[in-house]
């Protein structure tokens, strides 16, 4: 008997903007489910994985010298309340490594209080130590990336 491959896919609120015009309450939306980030330094490009399927990939900006160090981490968290609109909190997978760089590294969106300025920063190197991504773009990571999930950080 021949295995059928398994099927990734999760149900998320992946635009909580969509309602259904009955019911007045968001729409679930059949997303795959995102089991790795992937973020590729020297290609500026954040991509997340499913199923060894490319989900969605986005452009990222980092700080200077590209100061996101390479390595394995994990999302250890969120903050809701950053100033940079949402946060995904970053720690490294070694444990031995938890007091080495990356210990305060964030996926964040634009400051707030910049509004409608914020999209002048997509794609240059302006973030404080972290990884950059739009505000809409960082809302369909927090929507699509559970706690827990694996992050490799290329050079």
């Amino acid at each position: 008997m021949k295995a059928s491959p398994a099927v990734c896919f999760s149900v998320a609120l992946a635009n909580t903007r969509a309602f259904d015009d009955n019911s007045g309450y968001p729409r679930p939306i059949l997303v795959p489910r995102v089991d790795k980030l992937v973020i590729d330094k020297a290609r500026r490009r954040l991509t997340l994985m499913g199923c060894k399927r490319i989900v969605r990939s986005y452009r990222i900006s980092l700080g200077a010298e590209g100061s996101a160090p390479a390595g394995r981490y994990v999302v250890a968290g969120r903050n809701p309340k950053s100033p940079f609109h949402l946060a995904l909190r970053l720690a490294r997978q070694a444990p031995a490594a938890a007091e080495h760089a990356g210990g305060g590294l964030q996926l964040h969106g634009t400051p707030d209080w910049l509004g409608p300025l914020a999209v002048a920063l997509k794609g240059s190197d302006w973030t404080p130590g972290g990884i950059g991504v739009a505000n809409d773009e960082i809302e369909d990571i927090w929507n699509l990336v559970s706690d827990g999930t694996p992050v490799t950080i290329r050079p």
